[in-house]
């Protein structure tokens, strides 16, 4: 399915391509970075399936999802939900390079519901960014010192660090703790233990995305 995909970017055309990096590929989601050079884009095509698409960097994006289309200056943790079928390109109008992060959402997937909304820990902040039938997509910030009960949900999540800090994840019986770079991804299959926690001196802001 991917590989489709691939093969409608790389159409016949006079712009470069972005770089394209595989950094998860599973039976839910396959996540991909993109670097787009200055000039560099995509050619306008469609797919089965509804991707999440996350600004990882600041830059001047001209984008073009649907009949809608937007340029200028796009910063770091911006959102956009492209469904299935829905005609979309995405180009550097500017003159240094930009990343994103795209999350397509498999149809082939095990459907889930998303664990209901609750009230955060203290030091912790979430902000719903987009609800719908396919995911759920929460900014979650995390304070110095701040942490999540262990917990589970019944729905496969993903999360996309949105900048540079120090956390600490247990999921399932494994535990790490290290200052991780800005797009770091973990993904958490349903029902699985886990909890997040901030372990450094700066808030650390993810992207909890569940998929239902």
């Amino acid at each position: 399915m991917i590989d489709l995909l691939l093969a409608a970017v790389l159409q016949a055309g006079t712009v470069a391509p972005p770089q394209r990096t595989t950094v998860v590929d599973n039976a839910t989601v396959t996540v991909t970075r993109l670097r787009f050079a200055p000039g560099s884009g995509e050619t306008v095509h469609t797919h089965d399936f509804p991707i999440v698409v996350l600004q990882l960097t600041r830059g001047d994006v001209d984008l073009t999802v649907g009949d809608a289309r937007t340029s200028g200056p796009r910063i770091a943790g911006i959102v956009t939900y492209v469904p299935a079928g829905t005609a979309h390109a995405a180009t550097n109008a500017g003159s240094t390079p930009f990343d994103l992060i795209s999350i397509a959402i498999k149809p082939s997937r095990p459907t889930a519901p998303a664990a209901p909304p609750t009230d955060a820990p203290p030091g912790i902040t979430r902000t719903t960014l987009v609800d719908n039938a396919d995911v759920r997509v929460v900014r979650v910030a995390f304070t110095p010192g701040s942490r999540e009960p262990v917990h589970t949900h019944p729905n496969d999540l993903l999360t996309v660090q949105l900048n540079a800090g120090r956390l600490q994840m247990l999921a399932g019986g494994r535990r790490s703790d290290r200052r991780r770079p800005a797009g770091s991804v973990q993904f958490l299959p349903r029902n699985q233990r886990h909890a997040y926690s901030c372990r450094g001196d700066r808030t650390v802001e993810v992207l909890s995305v569940s998929v239902k």
